[in-house]
């Protein structure tokens, strides 16, 4: 494996980022859907937006994850034993109707139980097939576990309820997404867009196809109407940089990577892509510092690294090889095979330009010890 397909893999850099829709969000449009959408959600539903390139690009394909953040920050606070929202307390003495069996689902899916919710919301379904909400829930749980073909099957069926609700045609192209079916994605995009043109989320979604298929200046576009939309949204801006950095406009992408920081994107993802686009300048110290708020230190020397790979100065590319691995409190494998491979470029050069570059460049960052 070459040094630069090791890295993509490593930084997992060039990730599409979520757009956030809140249960508010969703709720509204049930109910300017259908009748049939007066209950309640009580989860925060967000939409998956990243893409996975195909072919040569399976060093793409470590760009961008297809994973629901709301879920993991879910997780997250289980696992620091911070409690869920409070929810509407549900008596199990009692025989339960669909609707008690839905807020017992929402409130293990507000846990992280998705198997538990999961059964909930069947149980709601297996009496009462027309209840969306039930349904939506339960597919996009199928979309977050990795079953995309289930929760395509999901969305689909509730068109058979309601044939002009938009975020049932956005959840097919989701599953199709992940299926790796752009085209067929497409099409239910522009379809949801048909159904409800104001939603942002589909323009955003068909941004990621035509960044998957190369045509990142329809990308930028279509990021860009989704903005006009949903003004400042960190995870829009996140993917729209990253189409200005596919299509070499690094100066751009910089700028909005540093935009989405400003208007309040937390994720770390953010900070390694702000850090790709800044070797592309030769900012290398100011990348590293970038990486450094992404990820753990090792990996982020291992990262810079890469970069001075990429512009052949294989002495500093060394140094941050040797830092990573001297950072790492286990054994760094990634790390030893790129300082190995550094250290046989370096050597093939003549022996005054080797000691030239090793002169030159002692450390991997300016005031580095």
């Amino acid at each position: 494996m070459g040094c630069h397909e090791a890295t993509q893999q490593e930084i997992s850099t060039a990730n599409m980022t979520v757009c956030p829709i809140t249960l508010n969000d969703v709720n509204e449009t049930f109910q300017m859907r259908s009748t049939m959408m007066k209950a309640s959600l009580l989860v925060t539903v967000f939409v998956l937006v990243n893409l996975s390139a195909m072919g040569c690009a399976k060093k793409e394909q470590s760009m961008f994850t297809l994973q629901d953040e709301h879920y993991q920050q879910i997780m997250e606070r289980q696992k620091a034993g911070i409690n869920p929202e409070s929810q509407a307390p549900v008596d199990l003495t009692q025989v339960m109707k669909g609707d008690e069996y839905e807020k017992l689902g929402d409130a293990h899916l507000q846990q992280g139980d998705f198997q538990t919710a999961k059964i909930q919301y069947e149980k709601v379904l297996e009496s009462s097939p027309e209840q969306i909400p039930a349904r939506y829930k339960l597919a996009v749980i199928y979309l977050e576990k990795g079953s995309p073909q289930n929760a395509y099957d999901q969305f689909h069926q509730i068109l058979d309820y309601d044939l002009n609700f938009a975020p049932a045609y956005e959840g097919m192209g989701r599953a199709l997404l992940k299926m790796e079916k752009d085209q067929e994605a497409e099409q239910e995009f522009q379809a949801a867009l048909l159904y409800d043109a104001e939603m942002w989320t589909s323009q955003n979604y068909l941004g990621i196809v035509a960044d998957r298929r190369h045509d990142h200046k329809e990308a930028i576009h279509l990021y860009e109407v989704a903005l006009q939309k949903r003004t400042d949204d960190p995870s829009v801006l996140n993917n729209l940089g990253m189409a200005y950095y596919l299509d070499t406009q690094y100066e751009e992408a910089v700028r909005t990577f540093q935009h989405a920081i400003q208007v309040g994107g937390s994720n770390d993802k953010i900070s390694n892509n702000l850090g790709l686009a800044l070797t592309k300048l030769g900012h290398f110290d100011l990348a590293y510092e970038a990486y450094a708020r992404g990820m753990d230190p090792a990996k982020a020397y291992n990262n810079l690294g890469v970069a001075f790979l990429e512009v052949g100065k294989f002495a500093r590319a060394s140094r941050c090889f040797e830092k990573a691995i001297e950072t790492q409190t286990t054994f760094y494998e990634k790390a030893k095979e790129n300082l190995l491979l550094s250290n046989r470029m370096l050597a093939k050069l003549p022996m005054i330009q080797q000691q030239t570059l090793i002169r030159r460049d002692p450390v991997c960052v300016a005031g580095a010890i």
